[in-house]
């Protein structure tokens, strides 16, 4: 176990002259704001020393150099809005949090790149492109909340990965500060880059455990200029199941989106959002977008996807064709992770990503656990790319503690079976870290130990997160 140095009163006061009293805390109501993120699980829930807010690269040169001298803690954060704990100080010490390196630093039209500071609202950086007509396309599904910096850090997917990608298909350099307190800079306003090791993608969903990223160049897009959203209930989850072949490989479509909701998922959403999709008694929803520049092959094609659907066996398919509309369909699915939260306050939420066609099978297994020890079982997620969200969580509160570890370690290991892996866009953390061995060998998890302790020969950033506490 790592052996950190507690921070003393010397330490804070030296961290207040690099960037000022009121950027440095100790409040023990502002250390608890900063012990946990999004992920359920209370247990999750653990105290830096004291709370860090720089807004240059020098003062995390400064920082970081320091903690590195006397062997401190450093958790770097962006909003807090993650799902395996990423952000939560697992040893105490000190929390960086960038949420003042918000700046959008440079839109540069002709070489379509953005250069922003890892505290910029994702959403923001979209605001800001369209009125040039661009978009970022690298689309989580909490944008309106979530940091950029995060997003690299997790390598966030989302609703629009099935056409667009994740994340990482869209960072073309970062700019980071290194453990020891270096700062280093690869990639940059380039789109090939193979005249050494790929660096900037090892950064890409390292969750913060080999550098502090203070700068991130990334690619912009066009903006299509039209949107139609699909909305098809199934009463059999199989049939629905096989949208994915059909467009993809049947009609060779990308669509933009192609989301699940199974019946238990929406039910809860129903409930949260007092209104309901139509026909709320199906057994699932599917969730089409389709865009593009050209309105009439958008709505032909469109219409084309609908009549499949029919053939396929959707009881109606609902179109919209507007943007009123389409806010309506995509704000009812936005609210399903929020609904299942609210509803079940004690569970197990994941998202694994496996091959497209055993989606059926996971379901099946999913519906063998929900029975076997009495689970509500809600699924959902992006079909279209085989990343799904599935929460486990006890109808029967009192065995949940005795019986937890056992279901999430049967589950991963059927996911594993399937040839799925561990996460698909939310990390591995320090929720998910001893489940690591599951998916890969000892030789496989050493391999990326020492990739870290290349970066990190001490092991102060980050530390607690994504490896194993023991082999």
């Amino acid at each position: 176990m790592n052996q950190f140095k507690p921070i003393n009163d010397q330490d804070i006061q030296y961290f207040k002259t690099i960037i000022g009293e009121q950027f440095v805390s100790g409040d023990p109501e502002v250390l608890k704001n900063y012990s946990k993120d999004e992920t359920p699980d209370e247990t999750l829930r653990l105290l830096p020393e004291v709370v860090i807010k720089p807004t240059t690269n020098k003062e995390i040169q400064l920082i970081t150099r320091y903690c590195f001298e006397k062997n401190i803690a450093i958790t770097p954060r962006g909003a807090g809005s993650g799902l395996s704990g990423g952000s939560i100080p697992a040893y105490g010490g000190v929390v960086l949090s960038l949420e003042r390196m918000n700046r959008i630093l440079e839109i540069d039209i002709e070489n379509l790149i953005v250069v922003v500071e890892p505290g910029v609202i994702t959403n923001d950086i979209n605001r800001q492109l369209k009125s040039y007509g661009l978009f970022y396309a690298g689309y989580p599904m909490s944008l309106e909340t979530c940091q950029i910096g995060g997003n690299v850090a997790e390598n966030a997917g989302g609703g629009k990965a099935v056409k667009y990608g994740v994340t990482g298909h869209y960072v073309r350099g970062v700019e980071f500060v290194t453990a020891s307190g270096d700062l280093v800079h690869f990639g940059g306003k380039i789109y090939k880059d193979v005249s050494a090791y790929d660096i900037v993608h090892l950064m890409v969903g390292s969750e913060g455990t080999l550098g502090i990223i203070t700068k991130i160049y990334l690619k912009v897009i066009p903006l299509p200029r039209e949107r139609i959203v699909l909305l098809a209930p199934f009463d059999d989850v199989n049939q629905a199941l096989r949208l994915p072949v059909i467009l993809l490989k049947e009609m060779a479509v990308v669509p933009t989106s192609l989301e699940f909701m199974n019946h238990e998922s929406l039910d809860f959403t129903y409930n949260y959002c007092n209104r309901s999709y139509p026909f709320p008694e199906a057994k699932s929803h599917i969730l089409v977008e389709i865009d593009g520049d050209d309105e009439d092959r958008v709505f032909s094609l469109s219409e084309k996807i609908g009549n499949r659907l029919f053939d396929m066996g959707a009881k109606e398919v609902y179109m919209a064709d507007n943007s009123v509309l389409i806010e309506e369909i995509w704000k009812m699915r936005r609210a399903v992770p929020e609904a299942i939260h609210l509803a079940l306050p004690l569970e197990m939420n994941e998202d694994i990503s496996l091959p497209i066609q055993k989606i059926g099978d996971l379901l099946l297994i999913v519906e063998k656990l929900s029975q076997q020890y009495h689970l509500f079982s809600p699924v959902y997620g992006h079909i279209g790319d085989g990343n799904l969200h599935v929460t486990l969580a006890p109808k029967r509160k009192k065995d949940w503690r005795k019986d937890e570890p056992v279901i999430r370690k049967t589950f991963y290991g059927k996911v594993k079976e399937l040839g799925g892996v561990l996460s698909g866009e939310h990390g591995v953390g320090l929720k998910r870290k001893n489940y690591l061995s599951q998916f890969y060998s000892l030789e496989e998890i050493n391999l990326m130990r020492n990739i870290k302790k290349a970066f990190d020969p001490k092991g102060i950033l980050n530390p607690g997160k994504i490896f194993p506490d023991s082999e």
